[in-house]
């Protein structure tokens, strides 16, 4: 892979995630591809080269927080099926579009039993994205 091109998606993808306010977005798809890596080895190249061909590219020349979110949600379907959901700063979920503002992203499986992704997540999440981090992600009925 080109080291010039990794370098200029991945500065990319750091400034817009600054830009608008986003933490760095890269920890959970890490702690993901970390799971298929031990779990499933073939989803794992398959979320490697999906990357290298598709999103690198693309995060050096298109919007970069859109593109990133539609990573995630190839990551999060190599697992099992399910929607992309945006949580605004009160509390209310919408789907997920690539114009959506920048805000908290979740990619909620059908199956229940399965993990919760942040594709996405402000800074300084609200009160109300804190609570829904901690019902969805962490599955704690009380944030804090």
């Amino acid at each position: 892979m080109d080291t010039a091109l990794r370098t200029r998606a991945e500065a990319r993808l750091t400034e817009a995630a600054r830009a608008k306010g986003i933490a760095d977005p890269r920890a959970p798809y890490r702690e993901r591809l970390r799971v298929l890596r031990q779990t499933e080895p073939d989803a794992f190249e398959r979320a490697i080269e999906h990357y290298e061909q598709h999103v690198l590219p693309s995060l050096a020349d298109a919007e970069p927080l859109p593109v990133w979110i539609e990573y995630g949600r190839f990551l999060a379907t190599l697992t099992g099926a399910g929607k992309v959901t945006r949580i605004d700063e009160s509390g209310r979920a919408t789907p997920w579009s690539p114009d959506s503002p920048a805000a908290l992203v979740l990619y909620i499986p059908d199956e229940t039993a399965s993990n919760v992704l942040v594709l996405c997540q402000p800074e300084t999440p609200t009160p109300a994205q804190h609570a829904t981090l901690a019902l969805l992600v962490e599955r704690r009925l009380a944030a804090g």
